[in-house]
């Protein structure tokens, strides 16, 4: 099996993570590129379009949230976890 280098670099790149208010996100894409990455919460509910790099989430309450990463053209979705703490 051949891998790509964007597949290698997509399986080797961290997750969100959050650090002092503020959730870091590598490589989220907005809605004119195909794909839109979405802060929900607990209940599934979208609370925050997410950009590249930092999303500002000092406003949100501490919790579980999950960041979705969609990805239109191809019909895939990744969702990872993060937890909000104060």
């Amino acid at each position: 099996m051949v891998s790509t280098r964007r597949d290698e670099r997509e399986a080797m790149s961290p997750g969100p993570s959050v650090v002092r208010g503020v959730l870091f996100v590598a490589g989220a894409r907005d809605e004119g590129q195909g794909t839109r990455d979405e802060l929900l919460d607990i209940s599934g509910r979208k609370v925050l379009n997410l950009k590249s790099g930092a999303n500002d989430v000092s406003h949100l309450a501490p919790g579980i949230y999950f960041v979705r990463e969609a990805h239109a053209q191809a019909q895939a979705q990744a969702i990872r976890k993060v937890i909000i703490t104060r």
